[in-house]
Order: structure tokens, then C-alpha cells, then sequence
């Protein structure tokens, strides 16, 4: 643990970068170090710390009274807090005072209430603090508040210290002051939670190496030089490859699989990433196979160029390069995620090109790709017989964070399970364009399926701005059926790993932002069956945790998590949300604004920030310490998590259910 002297030693440290040449900082460099957003905190601790009222503080000023609050006493601690509050400095808090305060942590966590919810706030926290009914809170009225929170005593002191010290490392990725994993337990969880992965990959390697070999020894004996040996083995592993890629994309065939016995000895929920590994491995194998075959023409009597444009299979084979080259450059992330995704589309329609012409370069490639091309083409009729049907959009949501909600006429031959997913084709934006959404109606809903759809790149911004323009011209026109002109096609439905959720007895649904959208539809679908008792559902707890970044947010799906709450009678949810935008409730800024917003919810039993009964919690969730505590819960009985959000907060997440034993499956986000 720090010491006081290494802390002062470690703030003279970054206090003296933050200073400058002239070491000293003045308001502005003050407000920007402590990272504060609203002017009354910035006004308030600098006023604090200037003690010789200059207008800067230096180094020796700010350090005499750093000191003083990492050595001071409780009571010395308290008074500091209570000078923040105290603007006027009359040695009183006024509620003026209080609603000031509570205005600028709202601003410093971005929240939005309304005047007559902070004039709530104010109220309930003069109720429970002011004893003597002056209308003002003493010093001692003030501690006595504080001290019926005593996690918020340390917060309320020495918080501005942390401010400027460096970020470190969250306490989650620290030792557990419990029983330490073992690396040989971890290792066993990770295989237990991956071994079809693992044993698939292997196959796949071991394959790959069998041919490889099998041809170069093949060639050798035939007394090929070595590039030709090289080649031959690219080539034989080519034509293994080459009939793999097209399999994952069989979107029906996949959803088949998931359904059948043979789900829980395949990876589906990693077929996407397979295709993709596939594609990496193939273009490698390409240049390989190519830069062998241009050293070998090299080594023969006929002109290098000759050997290249003048036979079939140099031709075709340098026409097969350019053009899987072509198709690997554009389905990049850059070219794929950031905003050109029709060029993407365009270029991966050069698979048929690229076909045709393997076919005419490997004299055995047919027998390899002879039942993966009929097993494709069969999936194109079935997509072309089911797309060809236009359907409508029936209304259309604009919400917050550019979020765009849609109900759609359900085709009556549209059947599909909670958590599956469609892709969706808008002609007025793109005759060619399909895109995949996750579908976010309960199955049991008729009529109508809804998609929640973030207009986060060139495809959904704009369909965003036609339903924006929509709305506009339904405004201006009155009419409530502006959006019903707008057809678009739906090509699906298809499975996800989330539908495994209802073979689980212990699920934890984490969804992070707009990936909620899955955990909507299933958790409609789990309130209905287990509210008309459905023999089809093994679920005996449901741990629910959403996280936003803003308050807004919230409100996609506020309705559904309130039916929820007032339905589920048999307490089979547990919901949590969080609001990651926010300051930890330990943080000094916003102590005050949380106590007054606990006291408030104990009272009505309803969050201020969401409407709902379960109280949001404010900052980003420890997650190993959530997981420990549902190990405990659910012990022997394992737990499966499901997640749909972010790469990095997955990663953290499968880590740590590789710790806990936990099984982990993410939605492709």
C-alpha cells in the first residue's frame, strides 16, 4: 500500500508538470488538470487551494494543503466537504447552496433532471439533515448526514489528492483477496469452455498440413524442383479452402446446424470469424503459391512473361491473384467499417469471378468445391424465393444516441426464436445493399417485428435521415402514415448463440449500448413463458446488466425492463444498470447528488435517472467482483453469460468466465 510521503513525493511529481516553467497554475490550467466540466466545482476547490487569494496557485501552496488533507483527521476531512458546499462561506448551507451543488454534479455526470426533481432532492436532503428545521445545515448537521453513509466519508475528503494523481490500473484487475486461480485451473476452464473450438481448429491445422506435405512429397518423388513442390502443396491446400469459405456463409444451413445435435460439436457461433481466418489463410497461400510458381518459370527455357500470359494456367492464375487481392484489400476493417461498406459489398460479388476462374486454373478444384457451390447456390434460391416479397415499415422511433426503432409488417411465414437476427434491404436507399439487424420483438408478438438500429455508419445514417425526413413531412402534413410508404425487403431469420439461453438454469445477459437489442426480444420472450408457464424454458435466475454511457439511453428499452418489473412476480429477473457516463458514487462531486438521490429512491422506490424500481448504479461495473458474488450465488451450478457489446469489454468478460468457470457466448457486434 502507498504511503502518505510517496503519495505528496508522486502529486509534487505531476503538480510540477502541470505547472510549467512558471510553476504555479492559474484557474484555467486548475479546471483542466482536475478534468471538471462545470464552473462552480472549478471555482470552488480553486478558491480552496489559492490561500494567499493571488489568482494562481504554486507548487508550495498547493502541497502545504495536500498535506494537510492526506494527514488530517476525520473531522478535519469533513470540514473540507463542507467548505465545498458552503459557497458563500458564512459557515451555513443554505438550500440555494444545495441546489447549486446538486446542478453542477448533474452536469459533471451528464444527467438531465428536471427543476422540479432537483427541488425534490434539495427538499428530502434538507428533511433528513437539517434537525433543527432552520432552514440551513450546520457543520454538525452536515457530519451527521454523512455518517449514516460511511462509504461516502473518505469520498467526500480526500478526493480532490486522487484528482491529480496519475489513472491507474482498476482494482478489478488486481489479486483477489480470496483463493487465487491457479494458472492449471484457468487453463482447464478455458479448455472446458473451448474444446470444440480448439478440437475444430486443430482439425482444421492438421488438415491443412496433411495436404500441404502429402503434395510436396507427391511432386518430390516425381522429381519436381523445390518450387514446384511448394506450389503444388499451396495449391492442394487452396483446393481444401477454397471448398471451406463458402460453408459459413450458408446462412440457413447454419441455423440448421444450431438447431440439430450436432450444434454442441461445432463452432456456429464462430462461423463468421471462421470464413474470415479462412480468407486470411487462402490469400497467404496465394502469394506463397504464386511467388513459387513465378521463381520456377524462371528456371525454365521459355521467356518468364511467356509462361505467365500465354498459358491457362499462368493467366488464370495471375487473374486470380488480382482478384482475390481486390476482394481482400476491401474487406479490411477500414474499407468495411469506416463508412464504405457498398465497396466492400461490390468487390466480395467478385466471388463468382473468382470461382470461375479457380475452376479453370486447378483441373481438380471441381471435385472439391462440386457439393459446397450446390449446397451455395441452393441457399441463393432459397434467399431469392423469400426476399423477392416486399414488406413495410409501419412506424418509425427516432431516439436517443441516433437510434433508430422500427416496427416492420411481419410476413406470415416469418417465423423465428428469440435473439435471431435478419438482414434488412431498403431500395430507396440501395437496390443491392443488405444489411444484418438483430431482431428486437418477442416471437410471441404478431403482426409486426421491431429492429433498434444505431446509424453508426454510411448505410444506417442514411436510412436514419429518410425515417428523420419521413417524420418531418408527417409533421407537416399531419398524417400518421407517412412511414408505411417505405418498403424494404427481410432476408432471414437466422440463429444466434443468445437462443441457447433458454437451455440454461443460471444466465447473466450483459449488453453494452445498442447491443441490448438481442437481450430485448429474449427477455420478452422469457416474461411470456414464464408467465403462461412454458414447459419450454430451464431458467430458474436471470441476471440482467445494461450498460450506457448516457442517460437517454436508457430510454429504448425503459418500458420493456418496467413490464418486467411489475410483471414478474416470481422474481425470476434481476436487473442492473448502469450508467458508465457518470462518476463513481464515491467521487467528492457527486457524494451529495447520490445521498440525496438514495434517499429519494429508499423513500418513492423509484430511480430518478430511468423511472424504474431498480436503483442505477453509477460508473463502470467490477466485474470480477459481480462474477464472484454469482459463483457464490449459484454454486455447484454453472453459469452462462451472454454478451453483446464492444471487442475490448468481451475480452475482459471471457477472461474472467474462463476464471469462474462460467460459459461465454457473444453476439458478433
Amino acid at each position: 500500500m502507498e504511503t502518505p510521503r510517496q503519495t505528496l513525493k508522486e502529486l509534487r511529481q505531476v503538480f510540477t508538470k502541470i505547472a510549467g516553467e512558471d510553476k504555479q497554475v492559474d484557474h484555467k490550467e486548475f479546471q483542466k488538470a482536475l478534468g471538471l466540466k462545470d464552473e462552480y466545482f472549478a471555482d470552488r476547490l480553486f478558491a480552496i487551494f489559492d490561500t494567499d487569494k493571488s489568482g494562481t496557485i504554486q507548487i508550495e501552496e498547493f502541497l502545504n494543503h495536500v498535506e494537510n488533507l492526506v494527514f488530517a483527521t476525520t473531522e478535519e476531512k469533513l470540514k473540507f466537504a463542507y467548505q465545498l458546499h458552503d459557497i458563500n462561506e458564512d459557515d451555513c448551507i443554505e438550500k440555494a447552496e444545495i441546489a447549486h451543488l446538486i446542478t453542477a454534479s448533474l452536469n459533471e455526470n451528464n444527467l438531465n433532471f428536471k427543476p422540479e426533481q432537483i427541488n425534490d432532492l434539495v427538499d428530502i436532503l434538507f428533511l433528513e439533515a437539517d434537525s433543527d428545521n432552520s432552514g440551513k445545515i450546520s457543520f454538525a448537521e452536515f457530519k451527521g448526514l454523512i455518517s449514516k453513509f460511511p462509504d461516502l466519508i473518505e469520498a467526500m475528503t480526500v478526493s480532490p489528492v486522487s484528482w491529480l494523481r496519475p489513472h491507474k490500473q482498476n482494482s478489478q484487475t488486481s489479486a483477489s483477496p480470496e483463493k487465487k486461480r491457479t494458472k492449471k485451473a484457468y487453463i482447464k476452464h478455458y479448455i472446458e469452455n473451448n474444446w470444440v473450438k480448439i478440437a475444430f481448429l486443430s482439425l482444421y491445422v492438421a488438415v491443412n498440413i496433411f495436404l500441404f506435405f502429402g503434395a510436396v512429397d507427391r511432386y518430390a518423388d516425381l522429381g519436381a524442383n523445390v518450387y514446384v513442390q511448394i506450389a503444388r502443396g499451396c495449391g492442394a491446400t487452396l483446393n481444401f479452402n477454397g471448398a471451406l469459405i463458402l460453408i459459413p456463409m450458408m446462412r440457413h444451413f447454419m441455423t440448421w446446424l444450431r438447431k440439430s445435435s450436432l450444434n454442441n460439436y461445432l463452432p456456429i457461433d464462430e462461423s463468421i470469424e471462421f470464413h474470415k481466418l479462412v480468407g486470411q489463410v487462402m490469400f497467404a497461400l496465394a502469394i506463397v503459391h504464386t511467388l513459387a510458381h513465378f521463381l520456377n518459370y524462371t528456371t525454365l527455357p521459355v521467356p518468364f512473361a511467356q509462361s505467365l500470359f500465354e498459358t491457362k494456367a499462368g493467366l488464370s492464375g495471375f487473374l486470380l491473384l488480382l482478384v482475390f487481392a481486390i476482394m481482400w484489400v476491401t474487406a479490411q476493417d477500414p474499407i468495411r467499417k469506416g463508412g464504405q461498406f457498398a465497396l466492400f459489398y461490390l468487390a466480395h460479388m467478385g466471388y463468382g469471378l473468382w470461382f470461375i476462374l479457380a475452376l479453370i486454373h486447378g483441373p481438380v478444384f471441381w471435385q472439391w468445391v462440386l457439393f459446397p457451390v450446390l449446397g451455395f447456390a441452393i441457399e441463393l434460391v432459397i434467399r431469392w424465393r423469400t426476399t423477392k416479397e416486399a414488406t413495410f415499415v409501419v412506424n418509425a422511433s427516432l431516439l436517443p444516441s441516433k437510434v433508430l426503432g422500427l416496427e416492420v409488417q411481419r410476413p406470415a411465414s416469418f417465423n423465428y426464436q428469440p435473439g435471431d437476427y435478419l438482414f434488412m434491404k431498403c431500395p430507396r436507399i440501395s437496390k443491392f445493399e443488405w444489411h444484418p439487424f438483430t431482431i428486437s420483438s418477442a416471437p410471441e408478438t404478431p403482426d409486426v417485428l421491431s429492429l433498434h438500429i444505431r446509424a453508426a455508419g454510411s448505410w444506417t445514417g442514411k436510412l436514419y435521415q429518410l425515417f428523420r425526413e419521413e417524420r418531418e413531412e408527417w409533421i407537416r402534413s399531419g398524417s400518421s402514415q407517412a412511414e408505411q410508404g417505405v418498403p424494404v425487403y427481410l432476408d432471414g431469420p437466422y440463429g444466434t448463440p443468445s437462443t441457447d439461453i433458454f437451455e440454461s438454469q443460471y444466465a447473466v445477459l450483459i449488453g453494452a449500448g445498442i447491443g441490448v437489442t438481442p437481450f430485448a426480444s429474449i427477455l420478452k420472450s422469457i416474461l411470456y413463458r414464464n408467465q403462461h408457464h412454458s414447459s419450454n424454458i430451464n431458467l430458474k435466475k436471470v441476471h440482467f446488466y445494461w450498460l450506457n454511457r448516457e442517460q437517454k439511453a436508457f430510454e429504448w428499452f425503459v418500458e420493456l425492463l418496467s413490464q418486467i418489473e411489475i410483471e414478474d412476480t416470481n422474481k425470476l429477473f434481476d436487473l442492473n444498470l448502469y450508467l458508465t457516463g457518470a462518476q463513481q458514487k464515491s467521487d467528492m462531486k457527486s457524494s451529495t447528488l447520490f445521498v440525496a438521490m438514495d434517499l429519494m429512491h429508499s423513500q418513492t422506490k423509484v430511480d430518478l435517472i430511468t423511472g424504474l424500481k431498480s436503483r442505477t448504479k453509477t460508473g463502470r461495473p467490477d466485474w470480477d467482483h459481480i462474477f464472484r458474488d454469482l459463483e457464490k450465488q449459484h454454486a455447484p451450478h454453472k453459469v452462462d453469460v451472454f454478451f453483446c457489446g464492444p471487442p475490448g469489454l468481451s475480452t475482459q468478460l471471457k477472461s474472467l468466465c474462463t476464471k469462474y468457470g462460467f460459459g461465454y457466448r457473444k453476439e458478433n457486434f
